[in-house]
């Protein structure tokens, strides 16, 4: 059982087309509690997520819990908080290491609210990730919105320079928070959509591509958010189960 681990709220960057939670943050005690009945309730892989996962204190320590559990770790960033010297530290207990990038160029990830030095950091740190880790898989995930689906076959060019494992395109859901109130200006059409998806998923790649679209965002997922609620999502709802707390 697959489970997305909300673990913070808190971000430092300023997406635009964001959409996760707002909740208050638990204790570093209160989330040991909730991993602990997550592995009762048989759950073998977690997706860490926020907000900004390595911006929470307590992370370490409960990667350290969940990989003594045997579960699987994934860490879903943007690297903001990774530099050279405490890669191998940020990389310890993480068996998938998911990184956000949509844009490379510096003027649409400061007009996006990403940051205008992102691409720039980011790709260092790509760099560096496989010579520390060897083992370890690395994943591209990139949301395809109307700001960069004119740009997605210079992303892919310049990914073709790194040694990842797997890109995920994810087209834009706006389900909640500032991507619902910019639904009508960042949404692509069926068509769009098509075009990009049969660009790249019947076509050789050096490394896996995984392309969701509407059917596959709707689909049901569990998420545990950072105030210890459990909801699933599915066709463009949130619904609460109950609370791990």
């Amino acid at each position: 059982m697959r489970v997305c681990y909300n673990i913070t709220s808190k971000c430092n960057r300023n997406c635009r087309y964001c959409f996760k939670f707002e909740k208050k943050d638990l204790s570093l005690e209160d989330n040991v509690k909730v991993l602990q009945n997550l592995v009762k309730n048989g759950v073998s892989k977690i997706s860490w997520t926020g907000g900004e996962p390595f911006l929470y204190d307590g992370l370490f320590k409960l990667l350290k819990m969940s990989k003594d559990y045997g579960i699987i770790n994934s860490v879903n960033t943007n690297l903001t908080t990774v530099d050279a010297s405490n890669l191998k530290e940020k990389l310890e207990n993480v068996d998938r290491l998911i990184v956000s990038l949509d844009f490379i160029s510096d003027i649409l990830n400061e007009e996006y609210g990403i940051g205008k030095d992102y691409y720039r950091h980011v790709s260092s740190i790509l760099k560096l990730i496989k010579e520390v880790r060897p083992d370890i898989i690395l994943q591209i995930n990139t949301v395809l919105f109307r700001g960069n689906i004119d740009f997605i076959k210079d992303l892919y060019d310049e990914l073709c320079h790194y040694d990842i494992d797997c890109w995920k395109i994810i087209r834009f859901l706006p389900i909640r928070g500032k991507a619902y109130s910019l639904k009508d200006d960042l949404s692509i059409s069926d068509a769009e959509f098509k075009q990009v998806y049969e660009r790249f998923i019947n076509s050789r790649q050096p490394f896996k591509i995984i392309i969701h679209g509407l059917k596959e965002m709707e689909m049901r997922h569990d998420i545990v958010l950072s105030n210890g609620d459990v909801i699933y999502s599915e066709k463009g709802k949130d619904i609460k189960v109950k609370s791990l707390v």
